[in-house]
């Protein structure tokens, strides 16, 4: 029974000193990806001068919660200050895939007050929210001057 007791506590004594174990090194594939965005073309669609086209590519990590893809565009009249085109378009929820890869998606924004001017500058901005993300948004603006194509 003495000798039972010595190496018990024996054994416990070594435990102790053993070294902790170590953790796997960790997978750089596992890292979170960080959601991005960047503006491409934006240009005004020849058929319907009211329309402009805006070219997004963005990248997102898979997410269970909410996603949302929305670009706006504004332009002042450089002949007329009070006169301004703007508007935007957010993309469905269901429409938004976020699986780690890059994305590359057209938008069409319709202005809601008068026609887009070629030539003009405009302000157009782009905004990928990924809730449950970190961080849980990115965004890119870009100030163009709108041409027709």
């Amino acid at each position: 029974m003495q000798r039972w007791i010595v190496l018990t506590v024996l054994t416990s004594a070594l435990v102790g000193l053993a070294p902790p174990a170590l953790a796997a090194d960790p997978d750089p594939t596992d890292d979170p990806v960080t959601t991005t965005v960047t503006l491409g073309k934006a240009r005004i669609d020849p058929k319907v001068p009211g329309r402009v086209r805006v070219d997004v590519d963005y990248l997102c990590s898979v997410a269970d919660e909410a996603r949302s893809l929305t670009v706006s565009v504004e332009q002042k009249d450089p002949e007329d200050s009070s006169s301004i085109a703007f508007g935007s378009s957010r993309t469905a929820e269901a429409d938004i895939l976020c699986d780690g890869t890059q994305q590359q998606r057209q938008l069409i924004v319709q202005s809601k007050t008068v026609n887009w001017i070629p030539g003009a500058d405009a302000v157009v901005i782009a905004t990928v929210s990924n809730i449950g993300a970190t961080p849980s948004a990115a965004a890119d603006s870009l100030r163009v001057k709108l041409a027709v194509g």
